[in-house]
């Protein structure tokens, strides 16, 4: 590895493990995930910036989602957000050190994220150990026959030859320059000591924080302090490798010029046709029949003894499932497909661009139904994942339509890469939890006064995340409230204050911007929700106008 600050890649690996270990050990999801991966980044950055090596202006836009979607894990408390935001960055950061040194990942094709891909995962087990070996030459250098015979001459100092007698005395030096270093500790060790002790008496906090560090060398803890101190190593060296593959290798991997096939095409453009033709005229069949009953206003639906509700909880997930399959098989008869004259390949791209049409007519279906379950059940965290799914879908749809008709299907990566953004981006946006709470008590306002008597699943409600909060105390201060509708409310807020207080993080590490907002509404509202009293017999229970309800949704008994 040529580069004359080695120290500061594998210092600051180890410094990044040994955050890891101190933001994660028993401690709550919270900040902790947003600071590793800034000190990871920074870590990686800083021998780069201390060197003046060059990194592309294409890398650095890499930093801009990569802080986003790594910051909303500290915003957002809903579950699958928090996933899809943890994986998102994960992978954000994986492309940036893949591509650091090129700067090239919006022209990667699905073929080299496949190759350079499997190369990072094999370099993950190799890569610290090729960062340490002394000899190793920068990826471009001659191989060491065609080194000139004055190589030696031109060689970095880490690369020159060194006698046996010239590296006896280099560690005699080394013992020498070691040495000051050596009697500075020992000469500091007890002075700090005696100044710890002192400080230790003066406050207690910081009496504990020692005591806690002490801790990690006490014999009854042996057996956890080597565990972390193993898995710190591991962590570190993962990390170097990363580092190492980042520096060395990323400069090499760029897209592939001549733009070769994974698969060579090997099927005909007839057999191709027939199965396109076959799909379509299958979708063709569904999408009449939906016209049939759906898109005509759902009047037929009746007639074939099924309600609205009952029609419309069948199906949309298989539709969504049958559309990504139909997406996938196109992108596969268009690799595999040979196509040799104009005549062959617009009759390809007519019938895969007939393909996508009838998907999105499909996918308009499953919106429809889903819109229909939800008028009469209310949103869901699923539900409303569906919606936002099958938007980006049709959105992906339109993408891939474009590519084929410009001949530029190759850049399908690209297109991916932008949908997973592109949706990551909206349900943070969307705020889930907060946009179900908005949804599903309008509705059941909205449903004051019909010949039916209006709904709320509050025990729905109560499962959200800390998120929905600040819409439900919104909906329990607000005087257009129903009174019925204000009670259910707030027996779910009391149940939430409950729960959070019970879950308030013990350390900074797992603080969290959603919960500490909520928290604080939920205190201002507390002595209005003493009218909710809430107790614990195993799970929590809220007890709203004389009823008993647990805090997950099910009604245990009633009090008269």
């Amino acid at each position: 590895m040529k580069t004359t600050r080695k120290h500061l890649f594998w210092i600051g690996a180890l410094i990044t493990a040994i955050a890891f270990d101190q933001l994660f050990w028993e401690t709550s999801y919270g900040v902790n995930f947003f600071l590793f991966v800034l000190i990871a980044l920074l870590a990686g950055l800083i021998p780069y910036w201390v060197e003046k090596t060059h990194i592309p202006f294409m890398s650095y836009i890499l930093l801009i989602p990569i802080v986003f979607f790594a910051g909303m894990t500290f915003v957002r408390a809903e579950p699958f957000t928090t996933v899809t935001n943890n994986l998102i960055t994960i992978g954000l950061l994986l492309l940036f050190s893949i591509t650091l040194r090129n700067g090239a990942w919006h022209h990667y094709r699905l073929r080299d994220y496949i190759e350079y891909g499997f190369q990072y995962l094999l370099t993950l087990f190799s890569g610290a150990i090729l960062f340490f070996k002394k000899n190793h030459d920068d990826p471009k250098s001659p191989p060491q026959s065609e080194q000139p015979e004055n190589a030696a001459e031109n060689l970095e100092p880490e690369q020159t030859p060194i006698p046996a007698a010239q590296d006896s005395r280099r560690q005699k030096s080394f013992l020498r320059q070691a040495a000051p270093y050596l009697r500075g500790v020992l000469i500091a060790v007890p002075i700090l000591a005696v100044l710890a002790s002192l400080l230790s008496q003066a406050d207690p906090i910081f009496n504990d924080r020692l005591q806690n560090f002490f801790s990690w060398f006490r014999v009854d803890n042996l057996g956890d302090t080597i565990f972390r101190l193993a898995y710190i190593l591991v962590i570190a060296y993962v990390l170097l490798s990363v580092y190492y593959f980042a520096y060395v290798k990323s400069k090499t991997f760029k897209p592939d010029a001549q733009k070769k096939p994974i698969i060579p095409p090997f099927l005909g453009s007839i057999e191709a046709n027939i199965v396109l033709g076959g799909v379509n005229l299958l979708f063709l069949l569904f999408v009449i029949l939906q016209f049939s009953y759906l898109f005509s206003g759902g009047r037929n639906i009746s007639a074939e003894g099924y309600t609205y509700a009952e029609y419309a909880r069948r199906g949309f997930f298989e539709l969504i499932v049958v559309a990504v399959i139909s997406v996938v098989l196109f992108y596969i008869l268009s690799m595999v497909t040979k196509r040799a004259g104009k005549k062959q390949s617009r009759l390809f791209s007519a019938f895969g661009l007939t393909l996508v049409a009838l998907v999105a007519l499909i996918l308009a279906s499953a919106y429809t139904r889903l819109t229909l379950y939800e008028v009469a059940y209310g949103f869901t965290r699923l539900r409303t994942l569906a919606h936002v799914m099958m938007v980006w879908i049709g959105l992906l749809l339109l993408g891939i339509a474009a590519l084929e008709i410009t001949k530029n299907l190759e850049r399908l990566a690209f297109l991916l890469i932008c949908f997973i953004l592109g949706f990551g981006l909206t349900i943070n946006i969307l705020n889930i939890d907060r946009f179900i709470v908005e949804q599903n008590v309008t509705r059941a306002i909205d449903g004051t006064g019909d010949a039916q008597e209006p709904e709320l699943d509050a025990g729905y409600l109560a499962l959200l995340s800390a998120d929905s909060v600040s819409k439900l105390s919104a909906f329990y201060q607000d005087a257009q409230t129903p009174d019925w509708l204000r009670d259910e409310i707030g027996g779910v807020l009391a149940c939430n204050a409950a729960v959070l207080y019970e879950a308030e993080s013990a350390t900074w590490t797992s603080s969290h911007l959603s919960r500490s907002r909520a928290q604080k509404l939920l205190q201002g509202l507390a002595e209005s929700l003493e009218d909710y009293p809430v107790f614990q017999d195993g799970i929590w229970f809220v007890e709203v106008n004389g009823e008993v309800k647990s805090c997950i949704g099910l009604d245990i008994y009633g009090i008269d």
